[in-house]
């Protein structure tokens, strides 16, 4: 609604205050999403979240120099159920920053059948 009021110096329009808007909207909801997906690839991949924290850490430190990983049996157990010992895995990750800081990730995986167990 606009409304005039006639004043000494001429007219002046007076015009309601706007809200948000739509534009302010669709960027909270895709931030929430951002964070959703976020959340969920740490919940269900934590090795494809090591990598963004790698890729981030790097942008502090001058970038990547080195990576390495390694996968190995750490050990074997028994599992109620199944009639042979399991595997369980580990999977070692080494960078190595240019600032020659390094950051170490070890990820241990459920037990699996394998023949690496006696």
């Amino acid at each position: 609604m606009v409304t005039s009021k006639q004043l000494p110096g001429g007219a002046v329009v007076i015009r309601p205050r706007r809200g948000m808007g739509a534009g302010f909207l669709i960027l909270l909801i895709v931030l929430l999403a951002a964070v959703i997906a976020v959340v969920g690839v740490g919940l269900f991949a934590p090795a494809r979240l090591a990598l963004v924290h790698e890729q981030t850490l790097g942008l502090l430190h001058g970038g990547i120099a080195a990576t390495s990983e390694e996968t190995y049996v750490d050990g074997c157990v028994a599992v109620a159920g199944a009639d042979a010992l399991q595997a369980v895995t580990r999977t070692r990750r080494v960078v190595t920053y240019r600032d020659s800081t390094t950051l170490e990730v070890v990820f241990s995986n459920r037990p699996t059948p394998t023949n690496a167990c006696p």
